[in-house]
């Protein structure tokens, strides 16, 4: 047998072309080659394609050099093979026989673990089937969650999300601008004509779908209630109440009744407790004192 080629054994390569073929990935003469000379040279710096060539044809031949004996002692084996005396019928005859007892005994020794398996089954003590749980029922949805598409609600917070804070031009600059949204109007303003990098206006693709909006985020349809009378023909499954902020305590506290008796939900309830005239005026008599 004759030893492997290495890159150092090919003729017109040195040790510091041997360094660079390495740090390209090249280390056997069998990587060379197989590589091709375009990339080889655009990989290796100072080596150009026709050396490459040349490089890639001297591995190939020192291959081919080593590679050529092998190939001789095949036929030495298909004569080994040729000399071997032909068998009978009989022999043929003796390994039908021989792979039939193989079969056979196989399967004995196959059906040997089930039946063990089957004894063990049925010496081990039966245990009881777990019951199996209840189905849990259903709920239904709300009436509110029925009568709105619930699409439309992931749009809307989607559109909230993404909504930016509407301040008025140059707001940030100047304190005497407040910051509450103003409309802009100049002529050669670039906010109006929504040049890069200027902020946001309002604009009506910012709105949520109509069929969503101003809603509670539970999804009720607001009422503003100032007395006990606005509360005729709500439904409690669809309406929330809110108390308008001039209505006072006693007539909030008719309010609250009301809705309590109607099953209705209010949303700023406020003092639950009724206070009575004794105690609205027990400051007032200290203060005198």
């Amino acid at each position: 047998m004759s030893k492997k080629p290495e890159l150092s054994d090919l003729p017109g390569l040195g040790p510091k072309l041997e360094e660079k073929l390495q740090e390209a990935g090249i280390k056997t003469v069998l990587n060379l080659s197989r590589a091709k000379a375009d990339k080889l040279a655009a990989k290796v710096d100072g080596l150009s394609e026709s050396r490459a060539e040349t490089l890639i044809a001297s591995a190939q031949e020192a291959l081919s050099s080593t590679s050529a004996p092998k190939k001789e002692d095949k036929p030495k084996k298909t004569e080994a093979k040729a000399e071997k005396p032909k068998t009978g019928k009989s022999k043929k005859t003796e390994t039908k026989a021989e792979k039939s007892k193989a079969e056979k005994s196989k399967a004995k020794a196959e059906a040997k673990p089930k039946a063990e398996k089957k004894k063990a089954k049925a010496s081990e003590p039966k245990v009881k089937a777990k019951p199996k749980k209840a189905a849990k029922e259903k709920v239904e949805a709300p009436a509110r969650f029925l009568n709105i598409d619930q699409r439309l609600v992931r749009i809307a917070s989607a559109t909230k999300k993404r909504k930016p804070r509407f301040r008025a031009d140059q707001a940030h600059r100047w304190i005497r601008v407040s910051d509450r949204w103003r409309k802009v109007r100049g002529i050669d303003s670039y906010t109006r004509q929504k040049k890069k990098g200027r902020i946001a206006m309002v604009e009506s693709g910012y709105r949520s779908p109509k069929a969503v909006r101003n809603l509670h985020p539970s999804l009720f349809k607001e009422v503003l209630v100032h007395k006990p009378a606005d509360l005729d023909g709500l439904d409690a499954d669809v309406h929330a109440v809110r108390i308008g902020s001039s209505v006072g305590g006693r007539k909030r506290q008719l309010i609250l009744a009301e809705a309590d008796v109607k099953l209705l939900r209010v949303l700023n309830p406020g003092t639950t407790e009724e206070i009575g005239e004794e105690d609205l005026f027990t400051d007032l008599d200290l203060e005198e004192d």
